[in-house]
């Protein structure tokens, strides 16, 4: 069943975040570079008009033809990828506009040089920048969503995902190399990680099905969802975040 979904989500034909914000946006603003280093390709963030309201959104670039995904380093944010994010945010947080992150990422990038440049300082600066956000922020998972990488972009009041994806602390294969069994298992025995699962768990607000509407699907649950949240005070929005993922620890303790 994991291995199905997978093959879904990593396909070149799985529905991207460019893909997204081109059909839900007009007269998009896309931001460029982290002030600081250098613009990382793998994350998009702009604002746009989405139903006569102006939002940020930020997606992760994952490609689809092997360029692409070599340039986009297969989705994995650098430093700079995650101060631009924290750049946008801080617009949206002046000019009161809501944030929705697009994630499809096997994490953030793990390599020397993104250790170098601060990449858990920079990942830990998103992750409490989302949390303190006094605007509504929500999270679409599109595919895939691991580590700390999909985490700083997932602290939201609202946590979407397609029906095929997942969201885990690592990727599958990560986890079972973990296991060390020689034949593949069912992972998700030992960690729960696909969407109807976290449902269950209280994280996955709600599960968007994919069949040729989802985008129409898409548009309508992102609607609804801001709809609500921007009755919501700044305190509220603040408290909800921080209150959701500490009611689904807790049933892990």
């Amino acid at each position: 069943m994991l291995e199905e979904q997978l093959k879904k989500i990593r396909s070149a034909e799985r529905i991207s975040s460019a893909a997204v914000i081109t059909a839900l946006t007009t007269d998009f603003f896309t931001l460029h570079g982290d002030r600081l280093q250098a613009d990382d390709p793998a994350v998009t963030v702009g604002y746009g008009c989405f139903h006569q309201q102006t939002a940020l959104f930020v997606g992760v670039n994952r490609g689809a033809t092997l360029q692409q995904r070599l340039d986009y380093h297969f989705g994995a944010l650098s430093p700079a990828g995650y101060r631009k994010v924290n750049r946008g945010l801080s617009q949206a947080e002046k000019f009161g506009w809501p944030v929705i992150t697009l994630i499809n990422m096997p994490g953030a990038a793990a390599d020397v040089a993104a250790e170098l440049n601060g990449q858990s300082q920079a990942l830990a600066a998103t992750i409490s920048q989302m949390g303190r956000l006094t605007v509504p922020n929500i999270a679409l998972f599109l595919g895939e969503g691991e580590s700390g990488g999909a985490l700083a972009l997932a602290n939201s009041n609202r946590i979407l995902m397609l029906e095929n994806s997942i969201y885990s602390v690592a990727s599958p294969e990560a986890v079972q190399a973990i296991l060390k069994g020689d034949e593949p298992q069912d992972l998700t025995k030992y960690l729960p990680m696909t969407a109807a699962q976290l449902a269950k768990l209280g994280l996955v607000d709600q599960i968007i099905a994919e069949d040729k509407q989802t985008m129409v699907r898409i548009d309508q649950v992102l609607q609804q969802q801001l709809a609500e949240l921007t009755t919501w005070s700044a305190v509220q929005l603040q408290q909800q975040r921080t209150e959701k993922y500490l009611t689904v620890l807790a049933k892990f303790a």
